[in-house]
């Protein structure tokens, strides 16, 4: 209703000063973030001043250093990513209804989605919504999270991986995930019984970066042993990286049971006996608490929750 907007605000406000100050925070420069939106710095000045009169803060402190958002500079960003990205969707969402398509969903989702959930997702959209527009990313929470925050996904499937980053977001637990312990098929170990991680502590890994859960995982998995964090000279979060590196370089790794299977099935990985107690939790559906939703979204987020059942 025309009554919730304050046309006070938003006749002086313009998506430049949005992209403006998200730039800035990001450089902590003028001069960069003028650029980046193609303005001259003593524009970008000028239009930086007159959104901080316009919002009555003070959005960046400027040190010698360089520009550092305040704290409501911080919320400002925040919100300004939103603004920004609800903008493109709504361009996006606008063109896809006028090329017959019914809506697009940005998703991410971390791999133990991938061999199990996902496919049969995709089968239900062709059946079920085939008008429906899936962008799917593979990332892992910790990324996830980030990107629900700042717009670029409008739902995911992961886990919370900090409860102060979840404000505002919203997360319904669908399914366990457990991890194994995976190397190439002609590794050493991998036709070796009753394996302990005490066996493959001289062992290299590639591990996913911290602060990703499965990386907290294998690292406290390790501790309760007694032992010294697992060697490893290379991280990734990338699944098609992580199995190739196994392959070509004699490392062990660690992923989920759901995509540690798929990958033995197919003669690509095996999985090494070890006993590894996960505490992950399970993982599910992330997304936005906004008011009204997105039927796009809401549509994606039911054939989940239909696919959950089936498994």
């Amino acid at each position: 209703m025309a009554d919730d907007f304050d046309f006070s605000i938003l006749s002086r406000l313009r998506f430049r000063q949005l992209a403006l100050v998200v730039r800035l925070s990001e450089t902590g420069n003028l001069h960069a973030a003028a650029r980046a939106v193609n303005l001259s710095q003593p524009g970008a000045t000028k239009m930086l001043k007159e959104l901080e009169a316009t919002l009555g803060v003070l959005l960046f402190d400027r040190l010698s250093r360089g520009m550092v958002p305040t704290r409501a500079g911080e919320e400002v960003v925040r919100y300004a990513r939103m603004i920004l990205s609800d903008a493109t969707r709504m361009s996006d969402t606008a063109r896809a209804v006028q090329s017959g398509t019914s809506g697009q969903v940005r998703m991410g989702a971390i791999m133990a989605a991938l061999p199990d959930l996902l496919p049969g997702l995709v089968a239900r959209m062709r059946r079920e919504t085939p008008a429906l527009m899936l962008d799917l990313r593979l990332v892992t929470s910790d990324l996830l999270i980030e990107g629900l925050v700042d717009g670029s996904f409008e739902l995911g499937l992961g886990r919370p991986v900090d409860v102060a980053r979840m404000e505002g977001l919203r997360f319904e637990p669908l399914l366990p995930e457990d991890l194994a312990i995976v190397a190439a098929r002609g590794h050493g170990l991998a036709e070796a019984p009753g394996l302990a991680l005490d066996d493959l502590a001289e062992m290299e890994w590639v591990l996913q970066p911290r602060p990703s859960p499965m990386r907290a995982a294998i690292d406290l998995a390790f501790a309760r042993a007694g032992l010294p964090p697992p060697r490893h000279r290379i991280e990734t979060s990338s699944m098609l990286a992580t199995t190739v590196l196994l392959e070509q370089c004699g490392l062990l790794g660690v992923l989920p049971v759901a995509m540690a299977g798929f990958c033995e099935r197919h003669g690509l990985l095996r999985i090494l006996p070890v006993e590894l107690r996960s505490e992950l939790g399970p993982f599910g559906l992330i997304y936005p608490e906004r008011e009204g939703g997105d039927m796009a979204v809401s549509a994606i987020a039911a054939l989940i929750r239909n696919r959950v059942t089936e498994l």
